[in-house]
């Protein structure tokens, strides 16, 4: 199904996007990632080609409105991985915790930190800006699992 959006037509098909150039479909996948992310131009804007991917699914959504409440998050981390399936919409608190572990960290687990002091496993999440300590623990995988609960506890959609 061909669609316009901001006066550029598009289809999606193979869980990749084609936009329309004069006679001919040229894919938008194949466009080199810069930091990551594959921007296209459009009307002489550029946008994010996920953003531009969930617009076409997504009518009512406003590709437009940049704002910290309205952000598209790959789900798998992967801002290569732009298959509609991978994307979901998100505010930016959510969106920066949808991220890797930190390297150089203590713990093997994400939201998990050795404290010296008190020999034992902290566990901590970032929610709305603000740090919440979820407990202290002997175990390193005890504290990741209250990590984890509470991640998909405040993630889950």
């Amino acid at each position: 199904m061909i669609k316009n959006i901001l006066g550029t037509d598009f289809k999606y098909e193979d869980d990749k996007m084609y936009r329309k150039l004069k006679t001919k479909w040229k894919c938008c996948n194949d466009i080199k990632a810069n930091k990551g992310y594959i921007r296209i131009g459009i009307n002489k804007k550029m946008y994010l080609l996920h953003r531009v991917i969930y617009k076409y699914f997504n009518d009512e959504w406003d590709l437009t409105d940049s704002s910290s409440k309205n952000q598209i998050d790959h789900i798998d981390i992967n801002p290569l991985d732009n298959r509609i399936e991978n994307l979901r919409r998100v505010n930016n608190s959510q969106n920066q915790r949808n991220k890797n572990k930190k390297k150089n960290c203590s713990s093997q687990y994400k939201g998990v930190y050795w404290h010296k002091q008190n020999n034992k496993w902290l566990a901590y999440i970032r929610i709305d800006g603000k740090i919440k300590h979820l407990g202290s623990f002997t175990n390193e995988e005890e504290a990741a699992e209250v990590y984890k609960k509470k991640y998909h506890e405040i993630m889950d959609f």
